[in-house]
């Protein structure tokens, strides 16, 4: 009697388990990215291909096109926590600023929508690309001005994002793949299943 009991908690361990990585696409520290976020990013960004002419891009789809936007999200997280440790904000004026210079750097803002879709951005992803852009700005600046190269300016900046990806501890539900902390993204390691689907 008592081997059953024992045998039925440990089959409830692993069912609420199993329920609590349902939920999550990924945990970074203590942050989640819900299955719900992560579907939402795809279908933003499959909807948008659709108002534009995608004859000439070559897009990701199915299931490459979750895991990169299950990686874009986890690096956000990470470089901002990166950016608490170092002190850095990014004011809402250097983001329009930096705004007006990709509109003016892709011909006008009206060019932005078939911009995002190429590059598999979410419309509403935008600002944090932007933010992310500025905030390794600023770290790179401030390596260059206290000397260092572009290839130690990389080393440094690929050093803290491992660093912290390591501190934090990045869990993947596997059904999306594991992290690979050397090309820091989300790589395949058996089919994705019905997690994630692409519309």
């Amino acid at each position: 009697m008592k081997r059953y009991f024992i045998a039925v908690l440990a089959t409830l361990a692993l069912f609420l388990t199993g329920c609590s990585q349902m939920n999550s696409a990924a945990t970074v520290g203590d942050v989640e990215i819900t299955l719900e976020t992560l579907q939402s990013h795809v279908d933003s960004i499959l909807a948008q291909r659709d108002e534009v002419d995608t004859s000439q891009m070559q897009l990701e789809t199915g299931e490459a096109l979750t895991r990169n936007q299950l990686s874009f999200m986890i690096s956000n997280i990470l470089i901002d926590e990166i950016a608490k440790d170092a002190s850095i904000e990014i004011a809402k004026s250097e983001l329009e600023a930096y705004k007006a210079e990709i509109y003016q750097n892709i011909g006008g803002e009206e060019m932005l929508p078939s911009v995002l879709a190429n590059a598999s951005i979410a419309q509403e992803s935008l600002d944090a690309v932007l933010r992310r852009d500025l905030i390794l700005r600023k770290i790179s600046s401030a390596a260059t001005e206290a000397g260092s190269d572009d290839a130690a300016v990389n080393q440094l900046i690929e050093g803290l994002v491992s660093e912290k990806a390591n501190s934090l501890k990045i869990v993947i539900n596997p059904r999306y793949g594991v992290w690979d902390s050397k090309t820091f993204s989300v790589i395949p390691s058996e089919p994705a299943g019905d997690a994630v689907t692409d519309k």
